[in-house]
């Protein structure tokens, strides 16, 4: 009797554990049908602090035959939100097939613990309820999932929650204030912490998130590669810092300046973006290419500001004309001397000097001017040596610092090229841009040989067209700040009014 129950006992058990194969393996063809596009629109960085925030939006599909109404598994750490799209995903949400939406994630890291591996993960509502039914989900392929390590806040790594909240509360009220579309923010201070700030949008035409690994045009702060390529040179004995534009460029009018009078702005040489019909023309289209030597010729059609030497003004035409002096003594562009040179030997992989309109993705689309225009579209040669190139985040944290410690130079060329940092007084700003009203700064106390000087901070700032910047390095204590937004023309330097906000708190 008990052999014939335990024979009668497995039967049951291997009928019931093959109903529950069945009814596994048919829950699962179910699932397979069950298709819901999820395709991320922006990559997140990995990994992050702790005391990050970052976005990402996802683009979901539904691709079956039904209409579905559909909602999102919880991830610890991570909300949705509405940036005020009409087609945004708010759960929980309902598509009919073939329709999208846009799912915009929040990622808190410090309510995530190491990070996330996987997700999100889409499924169909159970009942009345709006619960994720566990057998009709999707979720997107590994490339797109959620993929980001979190780094702790360990002594030191990370700046105190009291002054990150204030510093992000005070960028976005910069947003807010001005109409910013997208502020993108680093601070580096050893010793006290880091903190990295991503907020606003990168394209308005679909709110995407804007991101650290966005690249943008970093406009003037150009200057300071054209410079640092003309000190190597001086320092190779090229040239010498009072060699005159007349050895190069003899018809050019304050021809008697020398190569030290063009670095850092006294040659008295005209703005070419100062000229009005040049300005004029230029906005009519900004996709049009431009020579150097046309530049060059607008500047020379109107009279110096001053005799070489005697005064300063920001001038644009000067940082053009190292540049063609360095492919003249090269025999290279300057895009081919500016990556061999600095690029490439400082591991600044996602920088470059554009020959095209072309920005290398993932980008911030830039924006200027009321009501705003996209002005993604310019095209760099407008600015050439003084302002044509393309960087992110991380590297110009990298510049700032090999910019500030001299990581480019010999030890004396970088002394003289403190030494160089004068008092200024000016008007209007430094970054005198076709379209830019002009207004009083200033945005520098000295300026020297591709650099300026700012409560104590050494580094550059830039403006081109949709996009501001600004990328300081401060020797005392070797901290590295960097802002940058896809926002112009809309008067005050940005960058440099909220830097100046940030060193209050940072005080």
């Amino acid at each position: 009797m008990v052999i014939r129950r335990g024979i009668i006992l497995t039967a049951k058990y291997n009928k019931i554990g093959f109903f529950l194969v069945l009814w596994l393996a048919c829950s699962t063809l179910i699932a397979a049908k069950v298709k819901f596009a999820i395709v991320a629109q922006n990559s997140l960085p990995t990994p992050i602090m702790a005391n990050s925030i970052v976005s990402i939006q996802y683009l979901v599909t539904n691709q079956t035959t039904k209409t579905r109404q559909l909602t999102m598994r919880p991830i610890p750490g991570v909300t949705v939100f509405n940036p005020g799209q009409v087609d945004a995903c708010t759960l929980p949400f309902t598509l009919a097939p073939g329709q999208s939406c846009r799912l915009n994630l929040r990622l808190h890291a410090s309510q995530m613990g190491p990070g996330v591996s996987q997700g999100p993960v889409i499924c169909k509502t159970r009942g009345n309820d709006s619960q994720p039914d566990p057998f009709l989900c999707s979720q997107p392929s590994y490339q797109d999932s959620l993929h980001v390590a979190i780094q702790s806040c360990t002594s030191g790594r990370c700046l105190p929650n009291s002054l990150t909240l204030a510093l992000r509360r005070l960028t976005s009220q910069y947003r807010q204030q001005f109409g910013i579309p997208a502020v993108v923010a680093g601070i580096w201070l050893p010793g006290r912490g880091e903190l990295i700030i991503e907020d606003g949008f990168a394209d308005l035409s679909n709110l995407r998130p804007v991101s650290r690994l966005d690249h943008l045009r970093i406009g003037s702060v150009t200057k300071s590669f054209t410079v640092t390529v003309i000190l190597q040179l001086i320092s190779e004995g090229r040239l010498s810092l009072l060699t005159l534009l007349s050895q190069f460029m003899p018809g050019l009018q304050n021809s008697n300046a020398t190569i030290a009078d063009l670095a850092n702005m006294r040659s008295g040489i005209f703005n070419y973006t100062e000229d009005t019909a040049f300005a004029a023309e230029l906005l009519q289209d900004l996709t049009r290419s431009w020579l150097p030597a046309q530049l060059i010729n607008i500047a020379n059609r109107n009279l110096p500001y001053f005799p070489a030497g005697t005064n300063w003004h920001y001038s644009n035409t000067n940082t053009l004309i190292l540049g063609l002096i360095i492919q003249q003594l090269s025999q290279h562009s300057i895009g081919q001397e500016i990556e061999r040179r600095l690029l490439k030997p400082l591991g600044l992989k996602n920088t470059l000097y554009p020959l095209t309109m072309a920005i290398p993705t993932p980008f911030a689309r830039g924006y200027g001017f009321s009501p705003l225009e996209d002005l993604t579209n310019a095209n760099p040669s407008i600015a050439a040596a003084s302002g044509a190139m393309i960087s992110r985040l991380e590297d110009l944290k990298t510049w700032a610092i090999a910019l500030g410690q001299g990581r480019s130079l010999t030890p004396t060329m970088q002394a003289q090229r403190l030494a160089s940092l004068q008092p200024i007084v000016f008007q209007p700003c430094a970054d005198t841009v076709p379209g830019r009203p002009l207004v009083t700064c200033p945005e520098y106390d000295r300026y020297g040989f591709g650099i300026g000087e700012l409560s104590g901070w050494i580094g550059h700032t830039g403006e081109f067209f949709g996009y501001s910047s600004l990328v300081m390095y401060h020797p005392p204590s070797k901290g590295v700040i960097v802002i940058w937004m896809n926002i112009f023309g809309v008067g005050p330097h940005l960058p440099t009014k909220l830097f100046l906000d940030y060193l209050q708190l940072l005080a």
